[in-house]
């Protein structure tokens, strides 16, 4: 079979030809995400696999039987082979049904940076009507998540911010003017860093914030006056937090919204030949999620 392989930390992965799994499952799409990266250049803090290893976190396979599902979970891509590869063998307690008619393509891209977004906004922030939600970091995939979701569970004002106010985003220092006088109630944040701590200064009384990345960075100086002053609610969100009932029952609610059209998620294929182009446009920071497709 034919899969993709680091041979050495900070490289983009090659094809290469390895044997096929015992009883593996036919891998149909794999997404990549920042911690596929972070992994394979030496970043990451739970280390990498032993070299040369298969990257990929998460993926869309069919099962002999015909089943589509969901594989991620157990350490793959993180501490052992990953699912970037045309077939796999996977533990039962990493595989998650999907409905019949779902788009694996979509199915892969909505996993991990799609619960990370559908939990830390619908679950802990919890957006509804009279709130007006900041959500940082609105380029990327989580974002455009986030901002997505908040409309629909009944935001009355949602603003995407982002480092170049593209896309339908307002610049980080033009947050304020977004919220005139009054402030965000609720804050979304991936990112972190001084980004979340100037944004602060903008935050109305009572304000709750769900934190879930760093992509600005692992630190922010966070004002006691804004934090203290104001009584501010800071939350942290992690997906290795959750159980695996919850990992997917968060990924089956956004691909029910998804397949309904009330949630759009961008997506950039690429076939496994291309998987160097691929990585480089994920580690080049890519505003849609980045999937691989694997059709024998």
């Amino acid at each position: 079979m034919r899969a993709a392989q680091i041979r050495e930390l900070g490289s983009a992965p090659e094809v290469v030809e390895l044997p096929d799994p015992e009883d593996g499952l036919e891998v149909l799409a794999a997404a990549l995400n920042p911690i596929d990266v972070s992994v394979a250049a030496g970043r990451f803090y739970g280390g990498h696999p032993e070299l040369p290893y298969v990257p990929g976190c998460e993926a869309a396979a069919r099962t002999p039987d015909g089943r589509l599902v969901y594989l991620s979970g157990n350490g793959h891509g993180v501490a052992r082979d990953g699912f970037l590869a045309e077939r796999v063998a996977v533990e039962q307690d990493a595989v998650l049904e999907l409905p019949d008619g779902t788009d694996p393509v979509l199915a892969a891209a909505a996993g991990i940076a799609g619960v990370a977004a559908w939990a830390a906004t619908a679950w802990k922030a919890k957006p509804g009507p009279g709130d007006r939600v900041l959500v940082l970091g609105a380029s990327g995939a989580v974002g455009q998540i986030a901002v997505q979701a908040a409309w629909l569970l009944g935001a009355s004002v949602v603003v995407g911010a982002s480092r170049s106010g593209a896309n339908g985003t307002v610049a980080f220092d033009r947050i304020g003017d977004a919220f005139g006088g009054d402030g965000f109630t609720v804050c979304v944040d991936p990112v972190w860093g001084d980004v979340l701590a100037r944004a602060l200064e903008h935050a109305a009384p009572h304000a709750r914030v769900v934190h879930l990345g760093q992509s600005a960075g692992p630190e922010a100086p966070l004002r006691s006056a804004d934090v203290r002053g104001k009584e501010l609610t800071i939350q942290g969100h992690s997906n290795f937090a959750l159980s695996p009932e919850e990992r997917g029952r968060a990924h089956l609610e956004l691909l029910d919204h998804i397949a309904a059209g009330r949630i759009e998620l961008p997506v950039a294929t690429y076939p496994l030949d291309d998987v160097a182009a691929a990585w480089q446009r994920q580690t080049d920071g890519a505003h849609e999620k980045v999937v691989v497709t694997l059709p024998r």
